[in-house]
């Protein structure tokens, strides 16, 4: 029987953060589109649940296919631009471990941090109330702190390689980085570099101007 992880990315639209970030539901969803290949590489049962879902059906649905952890990614507020850090939200001490291994990951990234307490017990939250399976929620960072956006943003693949490797090694697997070839074919798709791109030719000053200024203009959305 397959041990099925319940991803539940927040679905919560009107939660919008500072200088461009969009909503809390977007961004989680784009950092577990990037969490999930890293699963698929481990070999990890998972299955995310669907983003205009309730969080009631999300609990109802995590317990009917007998999940083994359910996970709760979302996006800070309320610390009036200053506050910053990951704070991990648990039920059980099996959903505290867990909470603890997301929360150093994230820090290890050198996320800026002034939460007194980053892994905390919660038996009032919906998702992790009312799920069967061992449950964390994670609020990643701040989304109303510029600097928290730029973390969230900026550094979302690294992120999301965190919260994975967190998860593939509670599911008693071996985590595997994303080799250089896949990079490289990442950075084609992207049009970073043309496709016939000698990978181990040195760049000249206008190679790398040009690569730089196309990434540029990826991130800046023209």
């Amino acid at each position: 029987m397959n041990r099925i992880w319940y991803l539940s990315p927040s679905n919560q639209s009107a939660n919008i953060g500072v200088n461009g970030y969009g909503s809390e539901k977007e961004q989680m969803n784009l950092l577990t589109d990037e969490i999930i290949p890293h699963l698929d590489r481990a070999g990890v049962s998972f299955h995310r649940g669907d983003a205009d879902i309730s969080i009631q059906d999300r609990a109802k649905e995590s317990n009917s296919m007998g999940a083994v952890f359910h996970l709760a990614l979302h996006s800070n507020a309320g610390g009036k631009g200053k506050a910053r850090g990951p704070v991990a939200y648990y039920y059980s001490d099996r959903g505290k471990a867990l909470g603890e291994k997301l929360v150093s990951g994230i820090l290890a990234l050198g996320c800026e941090n002034n939460r007194a307490e980053n892994v905390k017990q919660n038996k009032s939250l919906y998702e992790l109330k009312h799920t069967k399976a061992p449950a964390c929620l994670l609020e990643v960072d701040f989304h109303d702190s510029p600097s928290g956006v730029e973390f969230l943003t900026r550094r979302r693949s690294e992120i999301a390689e965190a919260i994975a490797k967190a998860i593939i090694e509670a599911d008693g697997k071996q985590f595997v980085p994303v080799t250089a070839g896949e990079y490289a074919d990442e950075a084609v798709k992207l049009g970073l570099f043309p496709g016939n791109t000698e990978w181990n030719a040195p760049l000249t000053r206008q190679e790398a101007a040009a690569v730089l200024v196309r990434f540029w203009k990826k991130l800046d959305g023209r």
